[in-house]
C-alpha cells in the first residue's frame, strides 16, 4: 500500500473555501487503484489553519497512473491551490498501522465532507 500524507497551511479568512474545494474531491471514488481519503483541520497558535490529508492507494503504480493522468484535472476543477498558503506532501509505503494511526489522528478535527471512499 502507498499512503499519501498532505498538509497545507490556509489562513482563517480562505478555510471556508479550502474546505469546499476539498470536499470536492469526490471523482477519486472512481480512480483505480485507490482505496480511501480523509483529512480535517488543525488551528495553529499562529491563527493559520493546518489542513490535513490523508489517501490511500493499492501501491505506487496505481497512485503515479493517477497523478500523471487525472491529478491535475480534480485539482483545476475546484480551485484549491487559490487558497493554499504552503503544501507538504510525503509518500509512504507503509502497513496497516501507519494508516491507522495517521487516520485516527486526535490533533486533527477531522471534516465528514472530506472522506472519500472507493465506489
Amino acid at each position: 500500500m502507498l499512503i499519501k500524507r498532505i498538509v497545507c497551511e490556509v489562513d482563517a479568512t480562505n478555510a471556508e473555501a479550502f474546505a469546499k474545494a476539498q470536499s470536492q474531491w469526490g471523482a477519486l471514488s472512481h480512480v483505480n487503484g485507490f482505496i480511501k481519503q480523509a483529512g480535517g483541520w488543525r488551528e495553529t497558535a499562529d491563527g493559520l489553519f493546518t489542513a490535513e490529508i490523508i489517501s490511500v492507494w493499492e501501491n505506487r503504480a496505481a497512485y503515479d497512473h493517477f497523478m500523471e493522468n487525472e491529478h491535475d484535472s480534480i485539482y483545476e476543477e475546484n480551485e484549491r491551490q487559490a487558497v493554499i498558503l504552503s503544501i507538504e506532501v510525503k509518500l509512504y509505503e507503509e502497513g496497516e498501522q501507519l494508516i491507522h494511526n495517521l487516520l485516527h489522528n486526535s490533533d486533527i478535527r477531522y471534516e465528514p465532507d472530506w472522506t472519500v471512499l472507493k465506489a
